[in-house]
């Protein structure tokens, strides 16, 4: 695709140098200023959840160089009570040098177009926009329709005690004969952007790696007869990028000098936490789960990340006390159908 001195194509291996370049230089711009900082380059496969992800990159049709990059998964999701084809817009970032060109907006053209191409003209385009972010909600303006809600985003610190026993509890990873239970609570959940949950869906989102051992897990709880109670999905994301935050503001700054939230050199290693499930009346063990996870993954990651509709269970599962340090993002869409204002949504990450 070309338009007004700008090419915008699909990337290629020899690109990620340049994009890992790129976005140091360019950080997200919201309430807290981060960029990913790659250490698998190109590790954008199949990840189990999406049925496809594609990075492209923006160049300038009379000079060589990268302007910019972004990404793209596409899937099928619910919303507004249905299954619809997704486009997920994701970690845009463009060069400082060359802001206000119309690069943000020509990645933007080629990612729908794409998206349009793969599933039809009623396809339900997303972006993620934290709080703050004005440069990327005024980019967005020409396309969405509309807001699915709002999630909170915690990194939440790893224990440096161990939890509380409870002898009545076992936590172990699920098994194979768990599978169906799993799939069917978490599409039981009916909420908005959440996935067609199945056995073999999980098994391939267990399966996906871009490394030699597995980064996705599943950990469930259950009581001594080895009922299942309450379980969560972990991605050890901090093998594959960091988080650097480059700027937060005061408040969080000042919390970090004692929840140590943020390590000293800004590279937050998440372990991502999602697919969070608990039989009805089971809250409690849920949230054992949940601490048991940030007390025996402490050498995996330097937080637990949640991204979350902060309406929902899962809010409760996490309990965070107020003065724990979060941002807020917001899902714009584009759709014909309005979201249901009053309907949870899934993390689309």
């Amino acid at each position: 695709m070309e338009q007004g001195g700008i090419r915008v194509r699909t990337a290629r291996n020899e690109d990620y140098p340049a994009i890992q370049r790129i976005a140091n230089a360019a950080p997200d711009s919201g309430a807290v200023q981060f960029n990913r900082e790659h250490h698998v380059l190109g590790a954008y496969g199949p990840d189990g959840v999406n049925d496809q992800v594609l990075t492209v990159v923006a160049e300038a049709t009379d000079k060589p160089g990268l302007l910019g990059s972004a990404k793209l998964s596409l899937g099928e999701c619910r919303f507004a009570g249905a299954w619809t084809r997704y486009g997920l817009l994701g970690a845009l970032a463009v060069h400082p040098a060359h802001r206000r060109r119309g690069v943000a907006t020509a990645l933007a053209r080629h990612r729908i177009q794409l998206a349009t191409e793969s599933a039809g003209e009623d396809v339900l385009v997303l972006a993620n926009i934290q709080a703050g972010n004005e440069a990327s909600t005024a980019a967005a303006r020409w396309w969405a329709t509309g807001s699915a809600g709002q999630m909170t985003v915690i990194p939440v610190p790893m224990r440096r005690r161990p939890p509380r026993g409870r002898p009545d509890l076992l936590i172990r990873p699920a098994e194979e004969a768990d599978l169906e239970q799993i799939a069917a609570a978490l599409l039981g959940r009916g909420y908005d952007l959440g996935h067609r949950w199945d056995p073999e869906r999980l098994r391939s989102w267990l399966a996906a790696s871009p490394l030699p051992q597995p980064v996705n897990h599943y950990l469930v709880a259950t009581d001594r007869s080895g009922r299942l109670l309450a379980g969560l999905g972990l991605r050890e994301e901090g093998r594959l990028q960091s988080l650097v935050v480059r700027h937060a503001p005061l408040s969080i700054r000042l919390a970090n000098r004692v929840l140590h939230v943020i390590p000293p050199d800004g590279r937050l290693r998440n372990v991502v936490a999602d697919k969070v499930w608990f039989a009805p009346g089971h809250l409690d063990d849920a949230r054992h789960l949940w601490q048991a996870v940030r007390w025996e993954w402490r050498e995996r990651g330097s937080t637990v990340f949640t991204n979350h509709d902060p309406r929902g269970p899962v809010h409760a599962v996490v309990n965070t006390p107020w003065w724990l340090p979060s941002a807020k993002a917001t899902v714009l869409v584009r759709s014909r159908r309005p979201a249901n204002p009053d309907t949870i949504i899934d993390p689309m990450l």
